[in-house]
């Protein structure tokens, strides 16, 4: 991290605990302000407890990573990720890779990875990490399936859509029995598993494929919200979802439905399946 500073004074603890108390203050401090002066803040804070509490304190080292937060909020991604990068080896010394602040940190290097530019790298760390997220959260914590939704994103990223695509219709049910109907992670991952299966779609090994019940739930979910920038993109969407399913005259059966009515249910509604599909046991759909 930036720069060496001189060693901590020695200081009775009372000392400490009172500037353990005031650097935190001026943390949360930072929170309240803008992302560009909020690095700014943080950057002294952190220098700060590097001199009172030491370099390999627990709160000068999430104060290290709450800064590379801000830097790349701020714009200076390039900044977060080589801080991050020094970083997270002083949090797997102190303590330990399966700490949650050392996980948290490892996660976000690799988000920050990915968005660099660099998917492999990304997807790599991603791979590495889930095992002992998932040891020190359980398998079903939620962000755990947020990581494993990133990963797809990642796989995606380095070319591999057929990848993503397989990790994301496993995903979906997941996330919808652990987390239920209306969490936001199940919004996001049926977006991204609806654009993939549509891109997927418009390629020669895509529309041998046709399309499955997770998919078909996903693309219906993505034109309820009106996931498109333009009216253009979604009618092009409403036809490969009619091509693939072959299902016709989908647009009033969808738009129609009523509000309270969620995704998989419009969809069951829309391509005819009687009571709609358990979450686990989805029936398939005709390929076109």
């Amino acid at each position: 991290m930036p720069g060496p500073v001189p060693g901590p004074a020695l200081v009775a603890p009372a000392s400490v605990d009172g500037a353990r108390a005031e650097l935190l203050r001026q943390r949360e401090e930072a929170r309240r302000v803008e992302p560009a002066v909020a690095a700014g803040m943080l950057e002294g804070t952190a220098r700060e407890m590097v001199a009172r509490l030491g370099r390999y304190d627990r709160d000068t080292l999430t104060t290290w990573r709450e800064l590379a937060w801000y830097r790349d909020a701020a714009g200076d991604p390039a900044g977060a990720l080589h801080l991050l990068g020094m970083v997270v080896p002083d949090l797997m010394q102190a303590l330990g890779p399966a700490d949650p602040d050392t996980l948290q940190a490892r996660f976000e290097l690799a988000v920050l990875t990915g968005t660099a530019g660099h998917p492999q790298a990304a997807a790599q760390q991603l791979h590495a990490l889930i095992p002992q997220l998932a040891a020190t959260l359980g398998p079903y914590d939620e962000r755990v399936l947020k990581a494993q939704h990133d990963l797809a994103l990642q796989v995606a990223d380095t070319g591999d859509v057929p990848g993503a695509l397989h990790q994301l219709r496993l995903l979906v049910p997941l996330v919808q029995q652990m987390l239920g109907e209306g969490h936001p992670l199940l919004g996001e991952v049926r977006l991204d598993l609806g654009r993939y299966a549509e891109l997927w779609g418009l390629t020669p090994a895509g529309r041998a494929t046709g399309l499955g019940w997770v998919e078909a739930v996903a693309m219906v979910h993505r034109l309820l919200v009106w996931d498109f920038e333009t009216d253009q993109e979604a009618d092009a969407s409403l036809r490969e979802l009619e091509r693939r399913t072959g299902t016709r005259d989908l647009m009033d059966r969808i738009f129609l439905a009523p509000e309270h009515l969620t995704a998989e249910q419009v969809a069951a509604a829309a391509f005819g399946v009687p009571g709609g599909a358990p979450p686990m046991t989805p029936p398939p759909l005709a390929a076109y």
